[in-house]
């Protein structure tokens, strides 16, 4: 039962730990790049491995400006984003870029889906690696 206990808190601790560095890897990664843009005062950041994809949902509003800052550790490749609407059709697309930035504004307000998708591991690395994603977005 102390070998559970002490698993389960190794496990938590390095859990905690990788979100930290992910919070950290965004603070840095993003600085002053939003600029004149203001941050809405949340980061989504999360740690995926090779060929893994995560998905943010949001409302955009008409009249606003937005700017879209996506950033991948380096070790994870060149990420792919996808903007896709409510009904899942693709708006926007990237492939094989580290970071992304972009800048839109919308004719109307619309629910929007921000998937990221990480390239599968080469075929010479025997192991899939992690590291941290994150996406900022900022208004004006």
């Amino acid at each position: 039962m102390k070998n559970i206990f002490k698993i389960l808190i190794l496990v938590l601790a390095v859990n905690t730990y990788s979100y930290g560095q992910c919070d950290f890897f965004s603070k840095r990664s993003s600085l002053g790049r939003l600029k004149p843009y203001m941050n809405i005062q949340q980061s989504f950041n999360t740690v995926l491995l090779n060929d893994d994809k995560t998905q943010i949902k949001g409302t955009f509003y008409f009249g606003e400006d937005y700017r879209l800052l996506v950033t991948a550790e380096e070790q994870l490749g060149k990420i792919q984003l996808n903007i896709k609407d409510k009904d899942d059709k693709i708006l926007f697309t990237t492939k094989g870029y580290g970071t992304i930035m972009w800048d839109f504004n919308l004719e109307n307000m619309q629910d929007l889906t921000l998937e990221i998708i990480t390239p599968p591991a080469p075929a010479t690395q025997k192991m899939d690696k992690s590291g941290c994603v994150s996406v900022i977005i900022g208004f004006k």
